[in-house]
């Protein structure tokens, strides 16, 4: 019982921080934070804006392990590699995370705990070309700051159940 309310707690608080990634509003109040073509939504608060497009899946990895943890700071020494991250997208249907380590403080939290919170879901940090790049194996969203709302609506659109066993790491 005290870890479902520590879950309810932490995910009430990751989508209190998603208001501070750089506006005004807040992302309790506004139910949605933008839609998925990359323009916000009437009624939403947040100030992140996140663009949605398809994406063809990588291809079959060869060697893999499957990551230790949920969230990789920049300072960790065993952030997965990308035949890992390719892994488990193709074989379990996972979401990846590529963040900006220029995000302010408050939104790498926002995001630690979301992960947390999260199956099949990884967060690892990327190159600053974008704020935060999430992808499952079909989809692409690319957003310029953290948006728990969104990335939720991405992870709840895999389809879990469908993935093939593959045995252990290669």
């Amino acid at each position: 019982m005290g870890q479902a309310l520590t879950r309810v707690a932490l995910a009430v608080a990751a989508l209190a921080f998603c208001a501070g990634c750089g506006g005004a509003g807040s992302a309790a109040s506004s139910g949605v934070n933008g839609t998925a073509n990359g323009t916000t939504n009437d009624t939403a608060a947040s100030p992140v804006t996140c663009d949605m497009r398809p994406r063809t899946a990588p291809g079959e990895t060869t060697s893999w392990a499957h990551p230790a943890q949920s969230f990789y700071s920049p300072s960790d020494q065993d952030i997965p590699t990308r035949a890992s991250l390719d892994h488990l997208l193709v074989k379990d249907d996972a979401l990846v995370i590529e963040y900006s380590t220029r995000l302010p403080a408050a939104s790498l939290q926002a995001l630690r705990d979301w992960t947390y919170m999260q199956t099949a879901t990884v967060a690892v940090p990327g190159d600053d070309s974008a704020a935060l790049r999430a992808v499952i194996a079909s989809t692409e969203l690319v957003c310029d700051g953290v948006d728990t709302v969104q990335l939720s609506e991405l992870a709840r659109s895999r389809a879990f159940g469908q993935v093939a066993g593959h045995g252990d790491a290669g």
